[in-house]
């Protein structure tokens, strides 16, 4: 009996907490003497380890809101092979009670207890690879296994996350500040880079660091955890609202004489289209299982390829061509552009987890050095031959100036159209499983409220795309209110807050000024796009 109680005692212990397995996973955190005693002494034996190393530094570990951060962006990343066969309710749900987590298994996990041995041996694997930064981890459903990303698989991860609905507003640039509104985007490649390389020696300052959450509460406590998971949510939910209105529009474009009459009351293309995008996105938001559909969105690389080089073959095959035109430099544009590339360069949400699925963490700024240099060459070749097309009747989305009839632009058209199905439920679920934490314990069926909460996020991005239906200006404000927080200004904050005297003169010159530039750019694409929005009323 004694030896079944301690085989149970050490089987309730192991679960995985960024390498280290210290509770269970089928429980809850427990606050019990026991379990508190238990963890603490793997804990000291572990430090222990690592000081007679010489490694050991300082351990991290938020219970705070929110939990399920990590989980629901590691979807933005392709580590490891889908499993096609479950797409159920989630295995674990996340609640608050107290401030603190609490982690409850809606399902057995029979390995863990059928395989305790092997479970403990891969313990002993994990913390001595934690220590060389050359493992990372995934939950499969079943048990924790090491997986990593090569650099090659880390450089598609950060295009696919960087890369997006961005590019189709980068000609429009040219057309607000002129050909000097590259320069803008040079500016924001290279500090943004550098911003992820601060972001990386954020991680690397404590262990158990792994969301850019855990990052603001190690800088600023959980006043900062809160600030910069509130920024985060808004700006996942804000690129929401951009794909109802980019739905909107391009299928007029497609559709152009569409329109609903229901009961006296008149709908135009563009709101029943954005109704029926919100329609036909609905029972994808509601899957808390979104593994499919994050092997689905890798296509993104794929779509902004296809778009690429059809506006191209549009320009040189079918009669547009390419003119040389437009100013060197227009000032009263430039605010403009400082939100249009903010936008496209505000990956850093997601960077955490790419930098945790890698297989040698060492090249990480190696990785981000490539995702940006091949972003930047296709942002501003994409914006120069799509202005050279179009001159000053180039639109805030560059699709909508192709000529219908060609097959070029019918393939960029639905390539635009189509790929935005496959990231709309993976961009509002953290939002979606954040406020989830904070229902109460025994308040109605947790489906129930999952099912109510996801139709009013969906039915609100809705009536704001609606409200707001100017893509490239809310397009602007998302990158000049929110990107460049998130990007430029907080990296750096939180950079020099936590390494404090430890950083470099060099590193702390560059981070000041890095903040200067961002308040400064993140003010004036701030009140330029609110101005102009409130003026097309």
């Amino acid at each position: 009996m004694a030896a079944a109680r301690s085989r149970k005692e050490e089987e309730d212990e192991m679960a995985l907490e960024d390498g280290d397995i210290d509770e269970s996973p089928r429980e809850s955190f427990r606050d019990d003497d026991d379990s508190e005693d238990g963890d603490m002494g793997d804990e000291e034996e572990e430090e222990d380890e690592r000081d007679e190393d010489g490694d050991g530094v300082g351990s991290f570990e938020s219970r705070q809101w929110p939990q399920s951060y990590r989980e629901t962006t590691d979807t933005y990343t392709i580590a490891a092979s889908p499993i096609f066969g479950y797409l159920g309710p989630s295995t674990s749900k996340y609640s608050i009670d107290g401030g603190r987590s609490s982690l409850a298994s809606d399902s057995k996990l029979p390995l863990i207890s059928d395989k305790l041995e092997s479970v403990k041996s891969l313990r002993r694997h994990l913390l001595g690879s934690a220590r060389d930064d050359k493992l990372s981890f995934q939950y499969t459903g079943e048990i924790y296994v090491g997986q990593g990303c090569s650099v090659t698989q880390t450089v598609f991860n950060g295009i696919n996350v960087l890369a997006g609905v961005g590019l189709l507003s980068t000609p429009f640039t040219i057309h607000e500040a002129g050909w000097a509104g590259l320069a803008v985007l040079s500016l924001f490649a290279i500090i943004c880079c550098y911003t992820g390389v601060l972001l990386k020696h954020c991680f690397e300052s404590k262990d158990g660091i792994s969301t850019y959450p855990d990052i603001g509460e190690a800088a600023f406590g959980r006043i900062g955890r809160f600030i910069i998971s509130i920024i985060l949510y808004t700006e996942l939910y804000s690129y929401c609202v951009e794909f109802i209105i980019l739905e909107g529009d391009n299928m007029t474009s497609i559709f152009p004489g569409v329109n609903l009459n229901l009961f006296g009351i008149h709908v135009d293309s563009k709101h029943f289209f954005g109704v029926l995008t919100a329609l036909v996105v609905l029972p994808t938001v509601w899957l808390r299982d979104l593994r499919v559909l994050s092997y689905l969105s890798a296509g993104g690389v794929i779509a902004t390829l296809v778009v690429f080089v059809s506006v191209a073959l549009v320009g040189t095959t079918e009669g547009v061509g390419f003119h040389q035109t437009g100013e060197a430099v227009k000032w009263s544009g430039m605010p403009f552009a400082i939100g249009i590339y903010g936008f496209c360069y505000s990956g850093h949400s997601v960077f955490p987890n790419i930098y945790q699925s890698m297989s040698d963490r060492t090249k990480f700024p190696k990785a981000l050095f490539i995702c940006f240099a091949i972003c930047t060459a296709i942002y501003g070749s994409f914006a120069i031959f799509g202005y050279l097309m179009f001159g000053d009747k180039t639109l805030s989305q560059i699709t909508l100036n192709l000529p219908k009839e060609s097959l070029a632009s019918k393939v960029a058209l639905w390539t635009t159209v189509i790929n935005p199905f496959t990231k709309f439920a993976l961009l509002l679920n953290p939002l979606a499983r954040s406020l989830e934490e904070l229902r109460p314990e025994g308040f109605l069926n947790e489906t129930i409220v999952a099912v109510i909460l996801r139709t009013g996020l969906v039915a609100s991005t809705v009536v704001i795309a609606f409200l707001l239906p100017f893509f490239g200006l809310v397009m602007a404000l998302i990158g000049s209110l929110l990107s460049i927080l998130v990007a430029i200004i907080m990296p750096a904050l939180c950079f020099l807050k936590i390494t404090q005297n430890k950083a470099t003169r060099t590193q702390v010159i560059a981070s000041i000024a890095i903040i200067v530039v961002g308040v400064i750019s993140a003010a004036l694409g701030t009140y330029s796009s609110v101005a102009r929005i409130i003026g097309n009323y």
